[in-house]
């Protein structure tokens, strides 16, 4: 038993995927519900969290479209206006009737402002998440973003913070020693959380395995402890370098390792607790 809090769904040819480049082009078409159902049966996942792709309204009506109705995927986090406070309030007085609603993103690390989510603009926005009583995801990348999660967390006490993917470390180069000082910074406010995720497409090498992934999921475990750490396949990006069964069975092995006997609610229960999932068996 395993949760995957962390996969998209899209179809580029009815919403846009704008963040596509021509090195996206191995993951530039379909891949929805029947496409992931039979991967994550085999992998032992009860569970999934759907992730907002696009930055668009239609983007987030497709995803309960498609996944509304799928018994395992139990939660998604959506994406919605926060820089409008009008806007923002309506949407979320939209979203929060669908049961599945557990959280918002938004695309921080498209934004030409690395410091865009501390905007005097966005704090309504993020003040009405956290009425909701919804999670946010920060899809932040090193070396931008991170630094500003101590302080976003210091102003919204009440909102659960999701740092997606660790903050992508640079995994095997001289910069992780920085990047860790960031995560461990991060995690001193307690209302931070972070996935082990997309992790695989953090690094280069074709050929990589848990060993590439455990130091940074160790630097992660001692700062967040197991309370506060889920797991993710960052399926399809993931595909970029590797298969979904490659990706979770070395992430799964990773944090065996590094966490031990607190491997499960890694893998399982904080993502349960966090969005308030249903442990309904994947091939149900």
């Amino acid at each position: 038993m395993a949760i995957d809090a962390h996969h998209h769904f899209w179809n580029p040819a009815r919403i846009p995927q704008g963040w596509m480049t021509d090195e996206h082009a191995a993951i530039a078409r379909s891949f929805e519900p029947e496409d992931l159902a039979p991967l994550v049966a085999a992998a032992g996942i009860t569970s999934t969290v759907l992730v907002q792709s696009a930055a668009r309204d239609d983007d987030t009506d497709y995803m309960f479209e498609v996944a509304g109705d799928v018994p395992w995927v139990g939660g998604i986090v959506a994406w919605c206006s926060l820089d409008d406070p009008g806007v923002t309030r309506g949407r979320l007085a939209e979203l929060v009737t669908r049961p599945k609603l557990r959280g918002i993103r938004h695309l921080i690390h498209q934004e030409p402002d690395p410091h865009w989510i501390l905007r005097a603009s966005v704090r309504p926005g993020l003040e009405l998440v956290a009425a909701h009583g919804l999670v946010l995801e920060l899809p932040a990348e090193y070396p931008n973003h991170l630094g500003d999660v101590p302080e976003l967390a210091r102003r919204h006490p009440e909102l659960r913070i999701v740092v997606d993917h660790l903050g992508k470390p640079p995994l095997g180069t001289s910069r992780l020693a920085d990047w860790a000082e960031l995560i461990r910074r991060a995690a001193s406010a307690p209302n931070v959380y972070a996935k082990v995720s997309g992790l695989n497409t953090a690094t280069s090498a074709r050929d990589w395995s848990a060993d590439d992934l455990e130091p940074a999921v160790a630097v992660a475990f001692e700062a967040f402890g197991p309370n506060r750490l889920l797991c993710g396949s960052d399926w399809p990006v993931a595909l970029l370098n590797g298969d979904y069964a490659r990706v979770w069975a070395e992430t799964v092995l990773a944090v065996t390792r590094v966490a031990g006997s607190d491997a499960d609610q890694v893998l399982t229960r904080t993502a349960m607790s966090l969005y308030r999932l249903e442990p309904v068996g994947a091939t149900r």
